[in-house]
C-alpha cells in the first residue's frame, strides 16, 4: 500500500510537471519574476497574495493532469481509470492490497 500512495505521488509530480518549490531567495519561478514584483501574482491588486493567487500556476498543471487521467470526461477519475493509468507506467496493481 505504501508503495502505491508513494508511486501515485511520483505519477502526479511527473504529470502536472516540475514545479518549483524553494522560493526562499530564489524568485518566484512560476511566474518568471523576482520576487520583489509580487504584482503579477496579486491578481486583485490589492498588495497582497493570497494563496489562490499564489498558487494559480500549479492549479493549472493539476488540472491538466487530472484531465488526462479522466479519459472518459466526466469530471472524477474512477478507480478503473486510475488503475489504467498506473498500468501503463508500470506498476502492477493487482499484487497490491
Amino acid at each position: 500500500m505504501k508503495l502505491l500512495v508513494l508511486v501515485s505521488l511520483a505519477a502526479l509530480v511527473l504529470i502536472a510537471g516540475p514545479v518549483n518549490w524553494s522560493l526562499a531567495g530564489h524568485g518566484y519561478h512560476g511566474y518568471g519574476m523576482s520576487m520583489s514584483d509580487i504584482s503579477e501574482m496579486d491578481g486583485n491588486q490589492d498588495g497582497l497574495i493570497t494563496f489562490d493567487e499564489f498558487s494559480a500556476p500549479h492549479n493549472e498543471s493539476l488540472k491538466s493532469a487530472f484531465k488526462m487521467l479522466d479519459a472518459n470526461n466526466d469530471e472524477v477519475i474512477s478507480k478503473e481509470e486510475w488503475e489504467e493509468f498506473l498500468k501503463i507506467h508500470g506498476v502492477d496493481t493487482k499484487s497490491e492490497s
